[in-house]
């Protein structure tokens, strides 16, 4: 026979579990909102730059946005080994602080397409205002079709989606795909850079 105050302990032990239950849910979503403001920021980011990009593409010449066009093998000749092989990149930059620089030189974007034989390889590299890399994104044409997207926060992998999949960013080969895409940025920028020097 079950007593008045098992009853009363059973409910207790139950409110209690349920409370329990409660707090770890609202802080595992304190901390989810907090990741995902980080994101939510930067896909905000990367939506008004493309929308900036379109715009100035259509208004140019009379836009605040320039463009640097680099392009490798513009004929399209055979490389040996390799077969059909070209790459453009397009840096995407506007004006900064301008008391400092009166020149446009803050980098926006930059969009890389390698075509190599059968294989196109789309890359977009994005930006912030302090001029870090925020997101890379990757898609992978041909057999081997995929599409890679990685979010960073003060030079930081923090989120990576591999065909849309939630990825471990803890794992080693997902810290060694990230920083190859940070070595390939900085690459870019240094051309980016260079051809800025050239031009002027």
């Amino acid at each position: 026979m079950i007593s008045f105050e098992d009853v009363t302990t059973g409910s207790f032990i139950r409110r209690s579990i349920a409370h329990t239950i409660l707090l770890i849910c609202t802080v595992f979503a304190v901390h989810a909102q907090t990741t995902d403001k980080r994101i939510d920021d930067i896909r905000s980011l990367y939506t008004s730059t493309n929308s900036a990009i379109e715009t100035a593409e259509k208004e140019a010449p009379y836009s605040e946005i320039y463009v640097v066009e680099l392009t490798v093998n513009k004929t399209g000749n055979q490389y040996p080994a390799v077969g059909t092989y070209s790459n453009i990149s397009k840096f995407y930059y506007t004006h900064g602080d301008r008391e400092k620089d009166p020149y446009p030189s803050r980098l926006m974007k930059i969009n890389v397409v390698t075509k190599r034989a059968a294989m196109i390889t789309n890359s977009e590299f994005l930006f912030n205002e302090a001029g870090q890399l925020v997101f890379g994104y990757v898609r992978m044409g041909g057999v081997e079709r995929r599409e890679t997207r990685l979010y960073f926060a003060a030079g930081q992998l923090i989120k990576m989606l591999d065909d849309e999949k939630d990825v471990n960013i803890r794992l080693r080969p997902v810290q060694d795909t990230a920083a190859a895409f940070k070595r390939e940025s900085a690459r870019l920028v240094a051309l980016f850079n260079s051809s800025l020097k050239e031009g002027l």
